[in-house]
Parts: structure tokens; sequence; C-alpha cells
């Protein structure tokens, strides 16, 4: 059984997700956090899913871009754990919560390799393929359910 929840920055749970964060998204592609990049972090919402054993197996983070649209980052799921649908009820648990705190509309912008996953979850394409580090992505966004 899985458990979702809301953490603080710079908590050990938080050095926990930047773990993760860095592991599955950063390091295949040459790229670590930087100290000032972790600070900025300190403003967002950042959510982690934990295995029974309170191991860490997933985590997102939600910047804040006004007081009805945040901007979803950094979606992780650890590699042994993908493929279970932990990432869908990540995101399930973060939108529950951003609608909770008055949020309309969720952004991100998405590798290209993931667009299928949030098809399903009705995210919608906005605009062209861009590149961003290195690899395509595309702009997706959802409006909540108020």
């Amino acid at each position: 059984m899985l458990e979702f929840r809301v953490i603080e920055h710079n908590s050990k749970e938080y050095w926990d997700t930047v773990h993760l964060r860095e592991l599955v998204l950063r390091q295949p592609l040459g790229m670590r956090f930087s100290s000032e990049e972790l600070e900025l972090e300190n403003n967002s919402y950042h959510i982690a899913a934990y295995d029974e054993n309170q191991k860490i197996v997933g985590a997102a983070m939600f910047v804040p871009l006004s007081t009805t649209k945040l901007k979803m980052r950094q979606v992780v799921v650890a590699e042994e754990w993908q493929g279970r649908g932990i990432g869908k009820e990540l995101i399930g648990f973060a939108e529950d919560f951003a609608q909770s705190k008055g949020y309309q509309l969720i952004e991100a912008n998405v590798r290209q390799t993931a667009i299928g996953f949030y098809d399903k979850l009705d995210y919608q394409k906005q605009g062209k393929e861009f590149t961003e580090v290195g690899i395509p992505h595309m702009k997706v966004e959802k409006k909540l359910n108020q």
C-alpha cells in the first residue's frame, strides 16, 4: 500500500525527493542540481510517494504561477516501481491537493516520451514540440474540476 504526502522543503523527506529526481531524471542527461536551483524550490509544493517500508518511490513538485495556476515539474517514479500505476496515483493525489488549495489549472513541460501518459490523464497538448535540457518536450495543461 502506497502513502502520498505533501512534504516540507529542506526536510529529510525533501532531500529524498531530490536524490530520486537526480538519479532518474538528471544523471541520465549528465546533469546535477545546483544549490541555487534547490533553494528556489522553497516556494513550491513537494509531494512524495512511499512504499510500506517508508521508502520513497515517487515524487513531484508544483510551482505556483498565480493563485489559480500551478506548474508541475520533475514528476518521477523510481525505476523499479515504474509501470505499476504509481505515477497516475501520484498525479491524482497532487490534483486533489491542488484543488483543495483553490488551484484551477496545472501546466507542465513534459518529455515527448511521456506524452501518452499525460494524454491518459486528460492533459491537453499546447503548442508545438520544443527542446528543453537537450530532449524533445511538449507543453500540456489540465483544467481541474472545481
